[in-house]
């Protein structure tokens, strides 16, 4: 099963040829499952409804954007996190698929990336809202504005406590477990200085890999076979990239 997250920056800068690119890297990288930030309403209606057999999007209330996930299996639940204050109003959406007879819960999220207090409170809601699911498999991703040393990422791995809470079972996040096992250096996915929306301006921000993929198992893992940035090529006709962000794809066999 590959699983995906690309938030695909909500700004007209590059115009129709960077929606364009944003439709080629989402047919490319050929994800199962993908989760999307910061969608456009028209372009998730025009341009990645159709994409796939599964399309489910919601908009913030009084915003120009939301969240999508598609999905090449059925589409059993949805729940939209945001309009609902048991879930603390949080940024997610979350769809319960149907795999091989497996019911897989995928969440897609944006945290905001003003307010540490702002994050702690949704990403507890979110994580008590996924354990409180009956599934199989958990799949948490999306934009976690903050880095592998927050508090957040922290707390999903079960190093921390947040709010008085605990994720129990905890997360296992699929990037760095992958970099760990091979050696390498964790790739940003937020890159200030290559990525061209940033232009290599910035002399104080860090790159770090701000979208990511957690999941939560009943089970097992049986092999994370790979994972791997996309959405990195820049356009010579709009010379950016398709997003600021850069996209992540995991190869995942659950047991």
């Amino acid at each position: 099963m590959r699983i995906a997250t690309y938030n695909v920056w909500n700004d007209e800068r590059g115009g129709d040829v960077r929606q364009r690119q944003i439709v080629e890297e989402i047919v490319a990288v050929n994800a199962d499952v993908i989760g999307l930030q910061e969608v456009h309403p028209a372009l998730f209606r025009n341009r990645l409804a159709g994409l796939y057999p599964h399309a489910v999007f919601r908009v913030y209330e009084g915003e120009d954007e939301g969240l999508a996930i598609l999905s090449r299996y059925p589409v059993l639940e949805t729940t939209w996190l945001h309009e609902l204050p048991e879930h603390g109003c949080s940024a997610a959406l979350n769809v319960m698929i149907e795999q091989d007879g497996r019911r897989v819960s995928v969440t897609s999220l944006h945290l905001p990336w003003d307010s540490a207090m702002e994050k702690e409170k949704q990403i507890v809601a979110i994580d008590r809202f996924a354990h409180g699911q009956e599934t199989d498999v958990c799949v948490l991703l999306g934009d976690f504005n903050g880095t592998t040393n927050s508090s957040v990422h922290r707390f999903l791995t079960g190093e921390q406590t947040l709010l008085g809470c605990e994720a129990r079972p905890y997360w296992y996040e699929l990037s760095g477990a992958y970099a760990a096992v091979r050696g390498q250096p964790l790739p940003p996915t937020l890159d200030f200085l290559t990525n061209p929306r940033w232009g290599g301006r910035n002399s104080t921000e860090i790159p770090f890999a701000a979208d990511r993929i957690y999941v939560m198992l009943r089970e097992g893992m049986d092999d994370l076979r790979q994972v791997a940035l996309f959405g990195t090529s820049v356009s010579p006709e709009s010379g950016y990239a398709a997003s600021d962000h850069y996209g992540v794809a995991a190869d995942v066999s659950f047991g």
